[in-house]
């Protein structure tokens, strides 16, 4: 890395390009110009002198807010662990799930028993039917399914919840793993796996069923929809009865699947990846029944692994840790405790919400979120809406209607900060200190029934799709919201004393990066009311799609590692927020300074500290396995392009750092993208 730099500054000065300010920025590498890898500019110093811990895919200033987050939480746990007998509602409830886990010896006395009576069922499914029977407890069970279920909105009538249908069959992997040539070393891994978790069940012929799980899933991989199609809104959103999905997909017990479901009086699907689902359909009727049960066994205890005794769970994460994702140790079991009840996470925390992770929340926003925080930050929201309103009022390319539809949507747009009104609650559900799997399985149960329940009851509003404990924030176009976390609003990320050019540059363009989802090339779908409805004129879309192309191909231009370019249409959307994001920030910024001027701090003026500040925040680094994994479906794009090609679309960052035209950076004026 201090190589690449050294290169980096000699062709530099070769290319006489303007060397950085001289003035400390923290972390900063003011031997590398701005105008020629500004990422490296605000953060090479951090990036030379900080190290990927062993037990996580990447480091990044969000994964430092994770970390706070997560120790409070931890502290949380032990507390309630420890309360023990004296504890009563959901603090006995987090106590009893966090005892169990972290009772180790327990844990692996009961070996793998607690999956034993599934998989002997498993071994005695003799029709394809039970098999598919199978499938449809997946949601409320720790079994696997090659179609996912789950409930939402529905973006036609938002009143309301829809039951969606989707592709599956290929666990937490994705489909670029199975089809990719740089993978196969991970796929051979992957099939080493399968045959060392087949073996430790016992299950009969477990190394040739290895061989026919990775060749079956190779073949739902190539059906399956890649993530740049699933990002279609309009495409994946295709009613129909259950009577309309057996004509579409013959070949699975499709009524069998929804009675399991406890779905048999559905009367419509929201059918997604409509195309691939046939082609599954026939895949599950051609594909004989032993390699099918395998199936079903290897996902079971694969799924349970991380909650049974020490052989299984060192075998997951010797692939899903070590292969997958290139860390060289596990978490710490209190962290692997927290991702599991808490969720809350970021990148490397696969369950979201968490086993009872709005309990969790509850108990973490009444001891550590400042209401203050929510005064300030909805004070700059204000401040951001209303240069989103100046923007698209002064809009060179917009129709007047257009306009007046996207003015009402950004006044109709809530702003949820710091945790919701209410969340899920968790009554009736039976935790034991001395039943680990057994709890993991009670509580996703739960989860599906209520999910359930919600397809005969109204939307709530207020509803939030993550606990207040993980570090993030987020765009619901449907509901027309917008969720700041409490566990997002910490410093560096927000710090209600900092300087208004570094709050602006760093949440301040993540207020405008949510806001501008409400208008990228999937949330202008959504009018005012949040219905996905198309609310342009025909002339409106092409200037937009002519922009938007702009983008697709700037950003696909760039590498996020030598060999791996990133996927400028799957980024779009997240590009898109980025720089109208940005740009958003930076007006409103000037909104507030206004009528004084900026103070110069540590030899640096204002608008210098606002892009630093934007750089900061986005600051990070991952392992090159789980970098391949995101720029193959995450569609944000990798940090060091995500800035680099944010900042090179604002006027004044040119003029902020003097940044010339022989700049490897410098976009002529004309081919700066403006949207919003």
């Amino acid at each position: 890395m201090r190589l690449a730099v050294t290169l980096l500054v000699v062709t530099l000065m070769m290319k006489g390009a303007a060397l950085a300010q001289p003035s400390p920025w923290p972390g900063g590498a003011p031997g590398i110009a701005p105008g020629q890898d500004f990422f490296r500019h605000a953060n090479g110093g951090w990036l030379d002198e900080t190290a990927i811990p062993a037990s996580r895919p990447g480091y990044s200033t969000a994964t430092q807010l994770t970390q706070l987050a997560e120790a409070r939480v931890h502290d949380l746990l032990e507390e309630a662990a420890r309360a023990g007998s004296a504890a009563t509602g959901e603090t006995e409830q987090v106590g009893a799930y966090y005892a169990a886990f972290m009772d180790t010896a327990r844990v692996n006395a009961l070996g793998g028993r607690p999956v034993h009576d599934e998989l002997a069922r498993l071994r005695l499914a003799a029709t394809r039917t039970t098999l598919a029977e199978v499938m449809g407890r997946a949601n409320a069970s720790l079994q696997g399914s090659w179609f996912q279920l789950s409930v939402d909105r529905d973006s036609r009538d938002v009143t309301r919840h829809a039951l969606y249908l989707g592709q599956g069959g290929l666990g937490s992997l994705d489909r670029a793993f199975y089809l990719d040539a740089a993978t196969a070393p991970q796929r051979a891994a992957y099939r080493a796996h399968i045959a060392r978790l087949l073996a430790l069940a016992n299950w009969p012929q477990a190394e040739s069923r290895a061989d026919d799980i990775l060749a079956l899933e190779t073949k739902i991989a190539n059906a399956s929809w890649p993530p740049t199609q699933q990002r279609d809104e309009r495409a994946i959103y295709n009613p129909m009865t259950p009577a309309q999905l057996t004509r579409l997909a013959p070949g699975f017990p499709w009524g069998a699947y929804l009675k399991a479901a406890g779905l048999d009086r559905i009367d419509r699907i929201v059918v997604m990846e409509r195309t691939a689902l046939p082609p599954l359909a026939h895949l599950f009727a051609i594909t004989p029944l032993p390699a099918l049960r395998a199936w079903a066994a290897f996902h079971l205890v694969d799924n349970a692994a991380p909650v049974l005794s020490t052989e299984y769970a060192d075998a997951w994460f010797d692939f899903h840790g070590r292969a997958v994702e290139g860390k060289k140790a596990a978490p710490p079991r209190w962290r692997q405790a927290v991702a599991q009840i808490s969720g809350g996470g970021w990148k490397d925390i696969t369950h979201s919400r968490g086993a009872i992770g709005d309990a969790v929340g509850r108990l973490y926003t009444a001891r550590w979120f400042d209401p203050q925080a929510r005064r300030t930050l909805a004070d700059l929201v204000d401040r951001i809406k209303a240069a989103l309103r100046e923007r698209i009022a002064t809009s060179t390319w917009m129709s007047a209607q257009a306009k007046a539809e996207a003015a009402r949507k950004v006044d109709a747009y809530r702003i949820m900060i710091g945790a919701p009104a209410s969340g899920d609650h968790y009554d009736g559900l039976v935790l034991r200190r001395d039943d680990l799997y057994g709890d993991a399985a009670r509580a996703t149960a739960q989860a599906w029934e209520r999910d359930r329940r919600r397809l005969s009851q109204p939307v709530d509003p207020a509803a939030w799709s993550i606990t207040p404990q993980t570090v993030n924030a987020y765009n619901d176009g449907a509901a027309l919201a917008i969720v700041f976390t409490a566990a997002l609003l910490q410093p560096p990320a927000f710090d209600s004393k900092a300087d208004l050019a570094e709050t602006y540059g760093g949440i301040g363009a993540i207020i405008g990066h949510e806001l501008t989802h409400a208008f990228d090339d999937q949330g202008r779908l959504y009018d005012a009311a949040g219905r996905a409805r198309d609310w342009w004129t025909g002339a409106d879309t092409a200037r937009f799609n002519t922009l938007a192309e702009r983008l697709v191909a700037l950003y696909g231009a760039c590498q996020a590692a030598p060999g791996l370019t990133v996927n400028g249409r799957l980024t779009l959307g997240e590009n898109l927020a980025d720089v109208g994001g940005l740009q958003l920030a930076y007006a409103a910024y000037h909104m507030a300074t206004a009528d004084q001027e900026a103070p110069v701090i540590n030899g640096l003026t204002g608008d210098q500290r606002f892009f630093l500040a934007f750089a900061r925040l986005r600051r990070g680094k991952r392992r090159p396995e789980a970098l391949r994994a995101d720029v193959a479906n995450d569609p944000h794009t990798p940090d060091a392009c995500r800035v680099n090609q944010a900042v090179r679309h604002l006027d004044g960052w040119y003029a902020a750092f003097g940044v010339s035209p022989d700049a490897a950076l410098y976009l002529p004026p004309g081919d700066r993208v403006r949207v919003w």
